[in-house]
């Protein structure tokens, strides 16, 4: 009978009842202020999840900022689909030390070294990404500037990744209204059957 299923979801076409619920509804945007361009673009060429929309920048050349392992993973997505990825880090990955290269061991590293193989990166370390630039197209380039140079350069590109400061996406858990709990930082907190605080509710 209906009694079984309890859990409703309301949307604004139509209502569906369920024995069980699966919440998987991501993350968007950054928890950090924006570059200049990144807000006016997002959705046409900006974009925080690569493997939401690297499908579309297939044979494209696109730009990835952020040195986190995410940013590593996601530009590693993007290199079976861009012509080009612009992996834009504003520190160093790695460092000449006494006893060699030295990589930093906060990344991923298996990752990284898979990342720095890839023949379609370019790797630009030590670079600061200043503005996203666009037009009615969407984007066409990005603005950066190397530590240490006087000189702006702007690099043709039709997709900006941006996993810069903030740390990371945010979650869209808004819709939740506190019927599952959530942690600091919005997520959803689940145990290792991935069930949620409330009975018959589950989060991926």
């Amino acid at each position: 009978g209906d009694s079984v299923y309890t859990k409703c979801v309301y949307t604004p076409d139509y209502t569906v009842r369920a024995r069980s619920l699966v919440l998987a509804a991501g993350a968007m945007g950054r928890v950090g202020n924006p570059f200049p361009g990144e807000k006016e673009f997002l959705g046409q060429g900006v974009s925080y999840c690569a493997t939401c929309d690297g499908a579309f920048y297939r044979d494209s050349v696109v730009a990835v900022y952020g040195a986190s392992t995410e940013a590593i993973e996601e530009a590693l997505f993007l290199t079976k689909f861009a012509s080009k990825v612009h992996w834009i880090t504003s520190v160093d990955i790695s460092r000449e030390t006494a006893s060699g290269l030295e990589r930093n061991k906060i990344l991923d590293q298996d990752l990284l070294e898979q990342l720095l193989a890839c023949e379609n990166v370019d790797h630009m370390e030590k670079t600061k990404l200043l503005e996203v630039q666009g037009d009615m197209s969407g984007v066409t380039g990005v603005k950066i500037k190397q530590f240490g140079s006087e000189e702006e350069e702007v690099i043709e590109v039709e997709g900006a990744f941006i996993y810069g400061a903030g740390g990371g996406s945010k979650p869209i858990t808004d819709f939740c209204q506190s019927k599952v709990a959530l942690d600091e930082g919005g997520g959803v907190i689940v145990d290792e059957d991935m069930k949620t605080s409330c009975d018959g509710v589950y989060a991926i």
